[in-house]
């Protein structure tokens, strides 16, 4: 048992997310879902198979869950997964992988991604502020995405520290 429904990972699955600096066509979608169905289910740490799953949300980020409690994944288990989803990459020309350098936040149409720099410009001009959910990709635990910890106001995350010095609170002020 290597890849099972992303559902039916424990809570304390160890929880890996990769978001798309764009959203993901159809197409993509599909080969996507052919690309990591293929990878997942020979993905091994020491020569077992992990079992695994994974889901793609709002058709740009991959969501990639280990059962740890079976077989923790070890580092070259972990750098297998990463250029899984770098070889998808090259395929959709896309940046992927580099999520650390970027914020996901929704404004009123959609999901945006745009550099920490950028993304500082707009806290202090007041355009987005405290109550602007953001994506949280650092969460380690499936139990967090679970309880809502991805997905959630500014002033709830880690962004808040990160930026609050230049939040201009345009609700309140």
């Amino acid at each position: 048992m290597s890849l099972v429904s992303f559902d039916q990972l424990p809570d304390a699955a160890r929880l890996w997310i990769f978001g798309s600096e764009r959203t993901l066509t159809d197409t993509e979608v599909a080969e996507l879902h052919s690309h990591l169905n293929q990878f997942m289910q020979q993905w091994t740490a020491h020569k077992r198979e992990l079992t695994t799953g994974w889901q793609l949300e709002h058709q740009r980020f991959i969501l990639v869950g280990v059962d740890e409690s079976r077989l923790p994944a070890s580092g070259c288990s972990i750098d297998s997964l990463v250029r899984a989803v770098q070889a998808f990459e090259r395929v959709v020309n896309c940046d992927i992988v580099n999520t650390h350098a970027r914020v996901f936040y929704r404004d009123e149409q959609e999901i945006r991604c745009v550099p920490r720099p950028e993304f500082k410009k707009l806290v202090r001009s007041g355009a987005v502020d405290d109550h602007t959910v953001v994506f949280d990709n650092t969460i380690q635990r499936l139990r967090d995405l679970r309880a809502g910890n991805w997905e959630k106001p500014m002033k709830q995350s880690w962004h808040w520290e990160a930026f609050a010095e230049r939040v201009v609170n345009v609700r309140e002020g």
